[in-house]
Order: C-alpha cells, then sequence, then structure tokens
C-alpha cells in the first residue's frame, strides 16, 4: 500500500513538475511563440528533435520495461545534476539576464525531478545512482564532458560565456532527449512515461529558445558537436 501512495504522489509530482517547466519556458519565450507557430509545442517535442543515430537514443531505444527504467532514472539523475551545475554558474557569470531566468527555471524543475527519481528508486528497490553506474561508454563519455565543461565555464563571464553555455546546454538538451523519447512507449513505470514526456516537451521548447538566442545575440550555431569558445 505504502508503494501505490508514493507512486501516486509521485504522478502528482512529476505532472506539476511538467506543467511547471512548461509554463515557465513559454513565459520565458518573450514573444517568440510565433517564431515556432500554432503547431509548435507538438511538433517540437516529437520526434523533431530526437536524433535517432545517436548512441543515446539506440542504447534507449533497445530498452524496456524495468531495464528502462533502471537505467534511465540512474543516468537522468546523473545527467540532471549535470545541468543544474552549470546552470548554477550561469546565475552568476551570464552577461543576460534571459539566460539566467532560464537557469532559474532549469534548477528548479531538474532539482525537484533529481527528488523524484531518487524517491523511486528507493520504492522500486533500484541501485541508488551513487552506487555502481549502469552506463555504456558512450553515456560515461558524455558525463566527463560536462565535468570538464563545467570547470571550463567557471573562468568565462559575459557574452563570452553566454555563448559558451549555450551551445553546450542545447547540446545537453539534446542529449536527455535522445534519453527521454523511447522512455513514452518503453517505460514501464507510468511515472516515468510522464517523466519522459515532460523532459521531450520542456527541453525542446527550451532548445528553441536557446537556439533563438543564438540568433540574437550573434553567436554561431550549435553544430552537432559541443562547443566551447576558449578564446
Amino acid at each position: 500500500n505504502n508503494i501505490v501512495i508514493v507512486a501516486t504522489v509521485a504522478i502528482v509530482a512529476i505532472a506539476g513538475v511538467s506543467v511547471y517547466a512548461i509554463s515557465n519556458n513559454d513565459d520565458g519565450m518573450m514573444g517568440n511563440n510565433n517564431m515556432m507557430g500554432e503547431n509548435s509545442s507538438q511538433q517540437v517535442s516529437s520526434s523533431s528533435l530526437v536524433d535517432k543515430n545517436s548512441a543515446d537514443y539506440k542504447m534507449y531505444s533497445e530498452l524496456t520495461g524495468e531495464d528502462y527504467d533502471r537505467m534511465f532514472i540512474a543516468n537522468m539523475i546523473e545527467h540532471h545534476k549535470g545541468a543544474v551545475d552549470m546552470a548554477k554558474l550561469a546565475k552568476t557569470n551570464a552577461k543576460h539576464q534571459e539566460l539566467k531566468d532560464m537557469a532559474d527555471d532549469i534548477i528548479s524543475a531538474q532539482t525537484k525531478e533529481i527528488t523524484d527519481m531518487e524517491s523511486w528508486q528507493t520504492a522500486w528497490s533500484y541501485p541508488s545512482s551513487s552506487g555502481e553506474m549502469m552506463m555504456d561508454h558512450s553515456a560515461m563519455g558524455m558525463m566527463a564532458d560536462m565535468g570538464q565543461m563545467t570547470e571550463e565555464l567557471k573562468a568565462l563571464n559575459g557574452d563570452a560565456f553566454d555563448k559558451a553555455f549555450l551551445s553546450s546546454m542545447i547540446e545537453h538538451h539534446q542529449s536527455a532527449i535522445n534519453m527521454a523519447y523511447p522512455g513514452q512507449t518503453n517505460a514501464k513505470h507510468d511515472e516515468v512515461k510522464t517523466l519522459t514526456k515532460a523532459i521531450v516537451a520542456a527541453q525542446s521548447s527550451e532548445i528553441a529558445q536557446m537556439k533563438q538566442w543564438q540568433k540574437d545575440w550573434g553567436y554561431p550555431a550549435s553544430s552537432g558537436e559541443m562547443m566551447m569558445d576558449h578564446s
């Protein structure tokens, strides 16, 4: 009965996170909604931003049921922690207030999601993320890259920070979408399905906003690889 109660509470919590993340992101669009069109939310949150050739997508699309849930939760907790660390730097080092506001949204939404995922690990008897991680080499490489990126961002401020942050966070969000997209059908637990849908929707919308800022602020567009400005 306790597990049922926890699961029910989790569903409500995640639904709230989804609404919170999306509504906050919509507020941050700052009048740019017309750039994406009437059906933008459905288009952006569907397969349009999923890279089905990526190692992340291929790995998670082959997992189903509890295998997907265990792997996704363990790795997404660490993935979210990387985004939160970067966002905390943006609050102090970023030049543009828009980036600082988005950083606040990322910290709030993803910290809540980390707490929910950790509670599911306990409720469903999954290994803790602080223990042995269940990653393939590509996922481990992504975490190492993010750690290095966070360290390099610490030395930047102003336009140099904003340029590097946008490029890095777009790539980071893309990886999360690739990991989450298969979960909408492959996950066992409804809580995980709800969370993966929320991640795809919120982070797809944030990618669109960040790419618009790259144009507005005269920064180079992100390529398929993470870009760190060392100048």
